[in-house]
């Protein structure tokens, strides 16, 4: 049997070993596919975060996202005007983007009308120097020499807006697919924004039905009637039902010889010489489960599909396929997201067209993006997504991931070795679904997670391999869920109570013996004095928690942020406060940071920086006791993909870090990374610094707080600093800020941890 033939190019941007000081990349998926448009030099497809570009000489794959200039994330529409040469891209909140000759051009005028409830773009239909845009209200025509909006079409009165979900000409006129009817007026018409001048056609099987889309073919207009889920054909005087064998549609699209159907794990091929279908890309195999969302012939008449599943993939034969993937994670949909010792976990997720959900895990390895889900693995077949993952401190090629409702996985050379229940382990179930949501290892590679769907909400598999439930006061069976769960440096295990606060325990001997261990529950609340009033809050919401390089704990809430700068006083009788980090605004006024804010991660930096993410305004980076407020990103002013951040994962080694939000992934590079031990791996890039290179420059591989100075060999200092973790950061400029002149210059690096000095030589060119 033929396989099905992968094709991976992967992109220079995506697999550059090193990455500019305040860059970003978006790692976007490129596997679902949904819209494919052909322009004269490329097949062009489109993700809710990115254009895919296929060359046509070379087969050359290049990508544009929002950090290559996009001005949007959540793509929902694409199409090509031949006349103008300009590639048009739709977003579901109304933004349109104009690609032209190397240039973006955006349109944002139907983003800011606030009177729409929903502006989602469906379709895009281009004629001459005009695009018609299909929208959840009407039909938006954009002339594309002026780049304005030229006219809004509607097709009922007052509020009664009908979503548009096609346009086609056809014997003189116009026709809309609309979710009540198809509409049809005269294109001579002048004054086709009176609704007036549209008519419902009456003569339709049922006129108010659902339409979703039309094609040509042999003298006929077909439309897809998705109330009845038939295609129907108009011959200028009757509607007829038309190759009743295909069902569940989805689109239609003209083509050379005919249609082109999409339907739910199908596409038809339908002309003259008869129909074809094809229901996989693996010959002689129906099971592995295509998801069309779109297609075209090209100019050579060959056929390529936006696949939801497979991404885009290209016919070469009668039963040859090529699928076209630039390395990329497997999906947008992100559940979960760690950094390993080396590199980037995440939690992804495969939709079925039933709606079922199903786990994947994409790893993220010196540059390059590796998928794995279960058309990679069969026992990753209907596992629920992942929660979090654990690592193996004693072999690398090992790491654990609990699941929303599949138990815990064992992975071994990133296949799945063992999978574990209440049937075979110590968890518990509901119904079938045993939920498995925190993870941690200790320093002896014993594992414990959190199963709230146990008899006891707290487990653990010694390294020997035996599992046990940890039936500690306070966590035995509850409505009440749990988090996240980490292991501190001294030796406390935290666990996030979302509504109930943290729970507290440290193991002492046998981790199956509770009998001698520390325990306890307590709510989080935060104390602030000043002068005779005490100030006393409890906040709720308890969402995330990360243990700083001074060991203090900072816990994320509905509310802002608390700090315990003793937590290992746990224990101790009495009440345990923890405390609102203040900003430092000079005034001498208490005001906690981000108590407007609901926190949905924190991490921290190797300079010991925080990293909170939030539920609605991005990501908040704060100085190291969290009274000076270094950066601020949203969607407005980054390329960050979205407000609502799910996860932070930080890189040590590279200072890269990670942001999993609802539409996806996308990262930006740092300026800290990890303190090294001593100063024997510093090292400077780039080296030599050419004059075509635009950033910082980097010094890696220091201890915490050295002491940089740079010099020409003349001995003149042109620049002091130091470093943040293990990186310091040069800008390439003397002192006066004048960029330094070609040459080799000195680097003198001086660590507060030891006494032997470190120089480096950098060559600079111009």
């Amino acid at each position: 049997m033929k396989q099905l033939l992968i094709l991976l190019i992967f992109l220079p941007a995506l697999c550059s070993a090193q990455s500019r000081i305040g860059e970003w990349r978006a790692h976007v998926s490129f596997t679902h596919v949904t819209d494919v448009a052909e322009t004269g030099e490329s097949i062009v497809a489109a993700t809710a975060n990115g254009l895919l570009f296929v060359d046509k000489k070379g087969w050359q794959l290049t990508t544009k996202t929002k950090t290559e200039g996009l001005s949007d994330a959540g793509i929902s529409a694409l199409a090509y005007a031949s006349a103008p040469e300009i590639l048009i891209a739709g977003y579901q909140n109304g933004n349109v983007d104009l690609l032209q000759k190397g240039r973006i051009i955006n349109l944002p005028d139907l983003t800011r009308k606030n009177d729409l409830p929903d502006k989602t773009i469906y379709r895009i239909v281009c004629e001459g120097n005009f695009a018609y845009l299909c929208c959840a209200f009407g039909i938006v025509k954009i002339d594309l020499q002026r780049i304005e909006v030229a006219e809004t079409w509607y097709f009922g009165a007052g509020g009664d807006l009908k979503i548009a979900s096609d346009l086609t000409a056809f014997n003189g006129s116009w026709f809309v697919a609309t979710n009540k009817g198809i509409f049809k007026a005269d294109k001579q018409n002048t004054n086709l924004q009176d609704y007036r001048n549209w008519k419902l056609q009456s003569s339709l099987p049922q006129p108010d039905a659902g339409f979703s889309s039309f094609a040509h073919m042999d003298g006929l207009l077909f439309t897809s009637d998705t109330s009845n889920d038939r295609l129907l054909a108009w011959d200028g005087k009757n509607w007829q039902q038309q190759f009743p064998e295909i069902k569940k549609i989805k689109k239609i699209r003209s083509s050379a010889t005919g249609l082109v159907v999409l339907t739910q794990g199908e596409i038809w091929l339908t002309g003259k010489s008869g129909n074809s279908m094809i229901n996989s890309y693996l010959p002689g195999s129906s099971i592995e489960g295509i998801d069309p969302e779109d297609a075209l012939t090209d100019s050579k008449g060959e056929l390529w599909i936006a696949d939801y599943r497979f991404g885009l993939t290209h016919r070469t034969g009668i039963s040859s396929y090529i699928q076209l993937v630039p390395s990329s994670p497997g999906s947008d949909m992100l559940t979960a997201l760690k950094a390993g010792p080396e590199d980037i976990f995440a939690g992804t997720v495969t939709m079925h067209s039933d709606g079922s959900k199903e786990a994947g895990i994409s790893i993220y390895q010196a540059g390059i993006w590796q998928n794995f889900t279960s058309a990679d693995d069969t026992e990753l077949k209907s596992i629920q997504p992942v929660t979090s993952f654990a690592f193996s401190k004693d072999h690398p090629d090992e790491y654990w991931a609990s699941s929303a409702g599949s138990g815990l996985l064992f992975f071994r050379n990133n296949r799945v070795a063992a999978r574990f229940t209440g049937l075979n382990a110590a968890l518990g179930s509901i119904n079938g679904f045993c939920v498995v949501n925190g993870l941690a290892t200790d320093t002896k590679n014993n594992l414990f997670y959190t199963n709230p769907t146990g008899e006891f909400r707290l487990g653990s598999r010694s390294a020997n391999g035996n599992f046990a439930s940890l039936p500690y006061h306070g966590m035995s069976f509850s409505n009440n869920p749990t988090g996240e769960l980490i292991v501190s440096g001294s030796d406390i295990h935290w666990v996030i109570l979302p509504d109930e606060g943290l729970f507290a325990f440290k193991v002492h001997g046998s981790i199956e013996n509770i009998s001698d261990d520390q325990s306890r529950k307590i709510a989080v609340k935060s104390s602030f004095s000043h002068g005779s009033t005490t100030l006393i809050t409890e906040f709720s919401e308890i969402s995330s928690i990360a243990e700083d390089r001074n060991h203090e704990l900072w816990v994320g809430t509905g509310a802002g942020v608390v700090v315990y700068n003793n937590p290992e006083k746990v224990f101790d009788p009495g009440e345990f406060y923890g405390i609102q980090p203040s900003l430092n605004n000079g005034e001498g006024l208490f005001k906690p940071i981000l108590d407007k804010e609901k926190i949905t991660a924190i991490a921290v930096d190797g300079g010991n920086r925080k990293w909170f993410g939030t539920a609605h305004s991005g990501v908040f980076i704060f100085s190291e006791e969290g009274e000076d407020l270094l950066n601020h990103f949203d969607s407005k002013n980054s390329p960050l993909l979205s407000d609502k951040i799910i996860s932070i994962a930080i890189s040590q080694k590279s200072g890269e870090v990670f942001f999993a939000t609802d539409k996806g992934l996308i990262s930006f590079k740092s300026d800290a990374t990890a303190s090294e031990s001593d100063l024997s791996k510093a090292y400077v890039w780039p080296n030599p610094l050419r004059e075509t290179f635009e950033g910082d420059v980097t010094i890696d591989g220091l201890t915490d707080g050295t002491d940089v100075r740079i010099t020409d060999v003349s001995g003149n200092l042109v620049y002091r600093g130091t470093s943040i973790g293990g990186r310091a950061v040069w800008n390439a400029r003397n002192v006066n800020g004048v960029r330094v002149a070609t040459g080799v210059y000195l680097i003198f690096c001086s660590s507060p941890q030891v006494t032997k000095t470190k120089i480096i030589k950098l060559l600079v060119i111009h």
